[in-house]
């Protein structure tokens, strides 16, 4: 049944994991944008939004699983009669040849009629381009960076052409420099020439934050867009100068006090320095995860120092993080999906028990496929969101019986001292007039 609405959905979003769901959503009510999130396709659509997020865990699921969830959720938000369908995914366009990215974006296509659809993956406030259709970290290339090591979605190939290529049936095509530079009539054209020779989807070089605000502009009234979220932070400026949205809200959220924690089970070197910086003044319990597999009570044990830490007034970090060649013996010893799968029941486990048993009431979730664990398993109704202020900022309260305050972190991002910042900043209401012009807001915020 479709959603009885004051006005159609504008913009709604299918996140493959919820780290980067939250942080869209967040740039979304820091654009003015009064913006939904929700992790189930069950989960009602609120009348009132004009953006809604759907964050899944559907990055490394296998394909034919991935598109099943994905086309459910654009169902759902056609329902409520939404114009524009972004597909979001990792700005390291994570997603080997049997990956996702490419069925999805191409089972997207086929539902909605889309006759050509951009992909930009680029994060420009942490170097994250694209030149001439190869990715780069920096002044690395993606497949010479860290990104190579990566366990779940190792990157061995920079040039997303052929990466996208090797996913699809579909031919596809590269927006090159030159023609975003030119901006959004240039682009548009590229993208009629590309079509007319039978291709059908393009790879967009993207080097600086213009060039996504160019890209989105071109694709503002396309019936789906697929990338990073920083391309779709700049729809809402282009919807306004076209007259299509005039609401521009106020961002709140409200404080919440009491115990906190952070839970981290992603393998991200940034996360790992964040942990030892949050180490130095609290305690960090890592988790052997060997001992996990084993079948060793680990659980009461942690969560014995976790209500120590909390007896004191103190938060606790917990880990099941571990050294690259550690991780790679287990993986090799017990299979790839059976260690992932232990350290996200762990975790789950302990948050479940940290939330019900201990009271926690500010908890940080690191790591995409953690929160995407553990987040759908909590007795959620409702989303509060606040507004994105720099990378790794995004704030929410979740409403259950009670109020528990979160953040979703991308394992990859966020300043050294995030984990104590955002902690502390739980405690403290937000209220942020919306970002119409200036973007990102606190830029290079890393």
């Amino acid at each position: 049944m479709a959603v009885e609405r004051e006005r159609p959905l504008l913009f709604g979003a299918i996140a493959d994991d919820l780290t980067g769901g939250a942080e869209l959503a967040a740039m979304m009510v820091a654009r003015g944008m009064p913006t939904g999130f929700s992790t189930s396709v069950e989960s009602d659509i609120d009348r009132l939004s004009l953006a809604h997020v759907i964050a899944l865990k559907v990055r490394v699921v296998p394909a034919a699983t991935a598109v099943e969830q994905v086309l459910a959720a654009a169902r759902k938000l056609l329902e409520a009669g939404c114009e524009l369908i972004f597909f979001k995914y990792c700005a390291t366009f994570d997603s080997t040849p049997d990956g996702n990215i490419g069925p999805c974006a191409e089972a997207l296509a086929d539902l909605l009629g889309a006759r050509f659809t951009l992909f930009c993956p680029a994060l420009c406030e942490t170097e994250r381009t694209v030149f001439q259709g190869y990715m780069f970290g920096g002044a690395q290339i993606l497949a010479e960076s860290p990104k190579r090591f990566d366990p779940l979605t190792p990157m061995t190939d920079s040039n997303l052409v052929r990466v996208l290529a090797a996913q699809t049936r579909r031919a596809v095509g590269l927006v090159p420099h030159p023609v975003v530079d030119r901006g959004p009539q240039a682009i548009r054209e590229r993208c009629d020439r590309l079509a007319a020779e039978g291709i059908h989807f393009a790879i967009t070089d993207t080097i600086y934050e213009r060039d996504l605000a160019a890209i989105a502009e071109a694709a503002s009234d396309m019936p789906l867009l697929t990338g990073n979220a920083s391309v779709a932070a700049h729809l809402p400026p282009a919807w306004r100068r076209a007259g299509r949205l005039t609401r521009a809200d106020v961002a709140e959220l409200p404080g919440v006090d009491g115990p906190a924690a952070i839970l981290a089970g992603s393998v991200a070197p940034r996360t790992a320095d964040q942990l030892a910086d949050f180490g130095r003044d609290n305690e960090v319990v890592t988790i052997d995860l060997s001992e996990v597999l084993a079948g060793v009570d680990v659980l009461g044990a942690t969560l014995a120092t976790a209500r120590r830490a909390i007896d004191r007034g103190r938060p606790i970090a917990i880990a099941t993080m571990a050294p690259q060649e550690e991780v790679a013996r287990l993986q090799q010893q017990r299979g790839r999906d059976v260690v992932a799968r232990a350290a996200e029941d762990f975790l789950t486990a302990v948050a479940q028990r940290l939330i019900f048993d201990c009271g926690v009431r500010r908890l940080i979730i690191a790591g995409g496929e953690t929160a995407g664990a553990i987040v759908p398993k909590l007795p959620i109704s409702r989303f509060l969101l606040g507004p994105y202020q720099g990378l790794g900022t995004g704030r929410m309260v979740a409403k259950m019986p009670f109020s528990v305050a979160m953040m979703l972190k991308s394992g990859k991002l966020g300043g050294l001292d995030i984990f104590s910042t955002v902690l502390e900043e739980m405690r403290r209401p937000v209220s942020t007039p919306p970002y119409l012009d200036q973007w990102p807001p606190r830029a290079g915020m890393l």
